[in-house]
């Protein structure tokens, strides 16, 4: 007789840009065992047709682009009832997905999606950058996407407030990897979380049950001496003769040193469970995007008025959950 799928209650899903599975398909597995992610979306994967991307503990559906990088993938954890979704023919964007049955929330589709660089998307350019979801700057395409998120019912796009791609060249860290959202009813929440040796971050985005920010408690331990010998290593500065040299060099420096000390710090991670029965109310759920929503608008302006908002609303949505799972 076959096993019985589970259906969660709450959903941990991360999306990562690992710019290779082959590379990095040890950190990988360390990375979804350490954090017990549900379920995980991949980009530029960069498989080709024979190659295995199996990961222990997981079922893998793939979508590769068979040469010149790209490639996608969604690994679900052994168990959970979930069922693969036919994806049409798209043009522009790389994309896999998969429907997760959930006890509390009922079907939850998750895709993984890629946009390759120099194709367009809603006539437009790939990054889609907006302050909206947190990116640093604006382009047309972020103000396309905007516009079709205005237009259309029940969808929401979130970024994380942390940059999700270190940077390289001329491009300053940003956040390029976003969530879209249609119709969730779970309460949701996004982070990105400054780990791997990708030039993206991973972002984890917690569905459902939701613990009060801080959940992951994270000790990190630096080489100094280790950082000093790849700064020594990387860092060439070059003849500096205008602005936009000086601002070239600027960026440089920054992603040498970010790059050198992410590659001389090891870091332990713990996740604290706190473990919530029954629905959250719907205060608190209010309370979790008015603080979501805050910490946007405080991170786009600067200004000490929406950061003591967003304070006011974090202390708040953790007064409320917390009071939540005492109650429970």
């Amino acid at each position: 007789m076959a096993a019985q799928r589970r259906r969660p209650e709450s959903l941990r899903v991360a999306s990562w840009n690992l710019n290779s599975f082959a590379v990095r398909k040890p950190e990988l597995q360390e990375f979804l065992s350490r954090l017990e992610i549900d379920v995980v979306a991949l980009q530029e994967t960069r498989l080709t047709e024979g190659m295995r991307a199996k990961i222990p503990g997981y079922v893998v559906y793939r979508q590769d682009r068979n040469g010149q990088g790209g490639g996608v993938a969604v690994a679900v954890k052994l168990g959970i009832d979930h069922y693969m979704l036919q994806v049409p023919q798209l043009d522009t964007i790389e994309a896999v997905a998969v429907g997760i049955r959930t006890s509390r929330y009922g079907e939850i589709a998750v895709a993984s999606c890629y946009h390759p660089p120099g194709r367009t998307i809603l006539d437009q350019d790939i990054e889609a950058l907006l302050t909206d979801w947190n990116s640093r700057q604006l382009n047309r395409s972020g103000a396309a996407l905007r516009r079709f998120l205005e237009n259309t019912d029940n969808v929401e796009a979130i970024g994380p407030i942390e940059h999700t791609y270190d940077g390289k060249g001329r491009f300053a860290p940003d956040v390029l990897d976003i969530a879209l959202l249609k119709a969730i009813p779970a309460a949701t929440d996004i982070t990105s979380l400054d780990e791997g040796t990708s030039d993206h971050n991973p972002v984890l985005l917690t569905m459902g049950a939701l613990a009060p920010e801080g959940d992951i408690i994270v000790k990190r331990n630096t080489d100094w001496a280790g950082f000093k010998a790849a700064m020594q290593r990387s860092t060439a500065i070059s003849r500096i003769e205008t602005t936009d040299d000086l601002e070239a060099a600027v960026v440089s420096l920054e992603t040498d040193i970010r790059t050198a000390l992410k590659r001389s710090t090891t870091e332990t991670r713990e996740v604290r469970r706190v473990n919530y029965i029954g629905d959250i109310p719907l205060q608190a759920q209010q309370l979790i995007r008015d603080r979501r929503a805050a910490r946007r608008r405080a991170m786009r302006t600067g200004a000490p008025e929406h950061r003591r908002v967003a304070n006011q609303l974090s202390r708040r949505m953790k007064a409320a959950l917390e009071e939540h799972r005492q109650e429970h």
